[in-house]
């Protein structure tokens, strides 16, 4: 997000990199976190394998290749090797544990309980840390986050001197705190799936995406550049360059911007941010082409007429600018810098009520935008300050950002579940952003099977291990209890 006083100089067009970026950096989470599928179909597909038909792995192997099937969430790759070791006469210890991994990533509630329940009196190192991952991951799948920061903790304790760690602990440990607003907290989780996972490409795109909306330039372009390079062909591919050619947009690195964006998809975003470099390198008639396609695939692309408006003022073509961004602001009705620009067009005609009406509406935009980029950065030190997160959520609104304000008011209900006022400002942004319809979602817990008991035979667990929590059915999203932090 520009700061610079009025924001009126070309070559601070921005690209809304710090606003836009918390609402796609949910989905990179789900990405990195969330395993796809159905369990019980492919474990149907995979019941009576002949181990001969795989390799010659022992059951020792299978056991290790299952654990690391699981840092990689693939849950048919954990059915084959349970089923091998089942085969071939394994543990059954290591056969259950398995087993309840595939159950929690089913939502088998029940079963998976079960089975960790089963495994209470182990005293194997692997087994007990990753009875606590299950027991984190169910939680979260649950909505019970300070129960499911508990458990991962105790994961990443137990687990610290495994080779390699529960690097899944650490990569949910890392959705949490993000979902908290805590983003220190998440790129130290981030930078230890680095640490276990070099070739993690997903993690280097979250922790750059982080570090873009904290403005720390240099390192999130470093993360990017570190994600291409570990996969160059990844499906969000374009995403990356175009984070990269915003960046160097904002360092004013143009032609590093206009390499990167050349190599993306010719979308309404890549046209107009193409134009923006070109206009930058002195080559206005090839910003002009791009500026035109990008407005006619998408009349409401927000950098288009920002640029198209910027040129038009710079060339006095004022008419046409007034005309062009009051269309762009029915688009962006809360955008300060299409009002000051717009102020600008109005003062080159002689309109001075006008000119001073959007200075006067830009100004009172942009301290909200600076109150808000200073917040997302304070807000790292005060992990559990819920007025903090309940402004943050107020000014995303003020400044038209529904998504982020969704963000932060879901980090307040984390902190406290039963907070009324970020639960009514919550399902008002969700019912106007449907057009007024009901949004049926599952807001409650489904009945939970008896609390199966963790561990704690071992002295290495740190303090009264934690249950896996139960809920009555028709519970709150979140449960007013929270268990013992380990």
């Amino acid at each position: 997000m520009n700061t610079d006083k009025h924001n009126s100089d070309i070559d601070s067009v921005p690209s809304d990199v710090l606003l836009g970026q918390k609402a796609s950096l949910i989905a990179v989470l789900a990405i990195i976190v969330l395993a796809i599928g159905s369990v019980s179909l492919i474990d149907k597909r995979t019941q009576g394998l002949n181990v001969g038909e795989i390799d010659d792995l022992t059951a020792a192997d299978h056991f290790q290749q299952g654990i690391l099937a699981i840092h990689n969430r693939h849950t048919p790759d954990v059915i084959m090797h349970r089923n091998a070791l089942e085969q071939l006469g394994g543990s059954a210890e290591q056969v259950r544990l398995l087993k309840a991994f595939t159950q929690a990533m089913a939502d088998d509630v029940q079963g998976a309980a079960e089975s960790i329940q089963e495994l209470e009196d182990t005293t194997d190192e692997t087994i007990r840390t990753y009875i606590y991952y299950i027991a984190g991951e169910m939680a979260m799948r649950q909505k019970n986050y300070p129960v499911a920061v508990g458990y991962l903790q105790t994961a990443i304790e137990l687990g610290e001197n495994l080779e390699p760690p529960c690097l899944p602990a650490y990569q949910l440990m890392a959705s949490l705190h993000f979902d908290q607003g805590n983003m220190q907290h998440a790129m130290d989780a981030a930078n230890r799936v680095a640490e276990i996972a070099p070739d993690n490409a997903n993690i280097y795109r979250f922790m750059g995406m982080i570090q873009q909306d904290y403005e720390q330039w240099e390192d999130a372009k470093a993360a990017y550049r570190n994600c291409l390079d570990k996969d160059p062909f990844a499906d969000y591919r374009d995403e990356i360059l175009i984070s990269l050619g915003q960046i160097s947009l904002k360092l004013r690195e143009y032609p590093e911007a206009k390499t990167y964006l050349q190599q993306a998809i010719a979308t309404p975003q890549v046209l107009a941010l193409r134009a923006e470099s070109e206009f930058n390198l002195g080559n206005l008639g090839m910003a002009l082409d791009q500026l035109k396609q990008s407005l006619e695939a998408d009349p409401q692309q927000r950098d288009a007429i920002l640029l198209q408006g910027t040129i038009q003022v710079q060339d006095k073509q004022y008419n046409d600018a007034i005309a062009g961004i009051l269309a762009g602001l029915d688009y962006h009705p809360k955008d300060d810098q299409l009002m000051y620009k717009l102020a600008e067009a109005y003062r080159g005609v002689g309109d001075s009520e006008n000119a001073e009406k959007y200075i006067a509406l830009s100004e009172e935009l942009r301290t909200k935008r600076e109150r808000f980029s200073k917040l997302n950065t304070d807000v790292i030190a005060e992990p559990t300050n819920i007025e903090m997160r309940l402004e943050l959520g107020r000014l995303a609104e003020e400044i038209g950002k529904p998504e982020l304000a969704i963000g932060w008011y879901q980090a307040v209900l984390q902190i406290d579940p039963m907070h009324e006022q970020a639960a009514t400002n919550l399902n008002r942004i969700m019912i106007e952003q449907t057009g007024g319809a009901v949004i049926q979602e599952d807001t409650q817990v489904p009945l939970k099977p008896p609390t199966p008991i963790l561990p704690n035979g071992a002295n290495q667990t740190p303090g009264p291990p934690p249950v896996v929590p139960t809920t009555p059915p028709n519970a709150p999203v979140l449960p007013n209890t929270e268990a013992e932090s380990p």
